[in-house]
Order: structure tokens, then sequence, then C-alpha cells
């Protein structure tokens, strides 16, 4: 299936939802990582301290290595937060892009066709067929449509009984054959719609 009938439409406004989400949870996210990392990095310091009060019993050499290695926590802990936010915002980025191509393509659909219709009526054809699939938007602007061309039909075919009428109403009198012809002509173009 081809999901993007108007492609201009639709990737213009699921850029924008992207967009948005990307703003919101990269912010989100690099705010709540930094206040981790800082969270981290806190409790390493709060442990650093406590080894600095028995450090008169470790030698310099073991204190040193047991900063290094807080250290390379901390570096771990941030990794893995920049590695959690990137992930999530690519994955609510690529969730939001494909629900926005479907959404879009709901309202593009049936617009589409509706647009098709509309060139049919402009054409003289009222004789309208199929609706919106299930689950499309706009239904109740295709119910509208589908009203306005069965009131057009209705009135296309009250206006050609009444030249009927008028046809009945002078046959056996004596009329030019040539306003006949042309009452004629008048009506079957008015039903050739009809019965397209």
């Amino acid at each position: 299936r081809n999901y993007l009938l108007d492609a201009r439409f639709q990737l213009k406004y699921t850029g924008m939802v992207v967009v948005v989400t990307a703003l919101v949870a990269g912010g989100t996210g690099t705010w709540l990582g930094y206040e981790a990392y800082r969270y981290s990095t806190g409790m390493s310091e709060m442990l650093l301290i406590q080894q600095g009060g028995a450090a008169e019993q470790l030698d310099d050499e073991l204190h040193a290595l047991m900063e290094e290695e807080s250290r390379q926590r901390d570096l771990e802990v941030r990794n893995q937060i920049v590695l959690g936010i990137v992930s999530l915002v690519v994955i609510l980025v690529l969730a939001l892009g494909f629900t926005g191509i479907v959404v879009t393509h709901k309202v593009v659909g049936p617009a589409y066709k509706l647009k098709l219709q509309l060139g049919d009526v402009a054409n003289g054809n009222l004789n309208i067929h199929g609706g919106f699939r299930k689950g499309d938007e706009l239904q109740d602007v295709g119910e509208a449509f589908k009203s306005m061309v069965t009131a057009l039909r209705d009135r296309q075919e009250e206006e050609i009984a009444d030249l009927e009428k008028i046809l009945e109403a002078v046959k056996g009198e004596e009329v030019d054959e040539g306003i006949l012809d042309q009452i004629n002509d008048l009506r079957d173009r008015m039903r050739a719609p009809l019965d397209a």
C-alpha cells in the first residue's frame, strides 16, 4: 500500500510532530540524565570522603586507585544515561513518524478520493459510487458530499420530469419541430449524467 498519497502534506505534519517530540524528549532526557549523573558523582564523592577518613590507614597508591575506579564508574553511568536518552529519542521519533504517516494517510486518502469525485461532478457525472474506507477520517464530509450529489440527482430528475410533461402537453399541438428537437435534446443531455 502507498501510505504517502500527498507526500508534501504528510511529511510536513509528521515532521513537525517528530521535531517537537525529539526536542521535548531530548530536553527532558538530558535534564533527567544530568540529575542522575550528578547523583552518581555525588555518591562517589561521599564514598571517597568516607574512605579519606580512613586514608591514614590506606597508602596513597590504593587511595588513587579507588579515586580512578570511582571516576570510571561515573563515566560508565554517564555513558549509559546518554545511550539510554539517545535510544529513547530514536525510538520515539521512529514510532511517532510511522504513526504520523498512518494517521495523515487516513485524512489524505479521503481528501484525494473526494477531490476526484468533485472533478466527476464538475464534469457532469452525477453517478458517484463508493464511500470512504472503514477507519478513514472525514466520514461526515463524505456523507455530506453524497447527500449533495443525491440532491442534485433528484433535482435533475424533477426537471427532466417537468420537460417530459411539457413534451406530453404539446403532443398533437402545432409546435415548431426545431423547438421540439431542442427540448428533446435538452432532456437527453440532462439525462446523460444520470445514466452514466
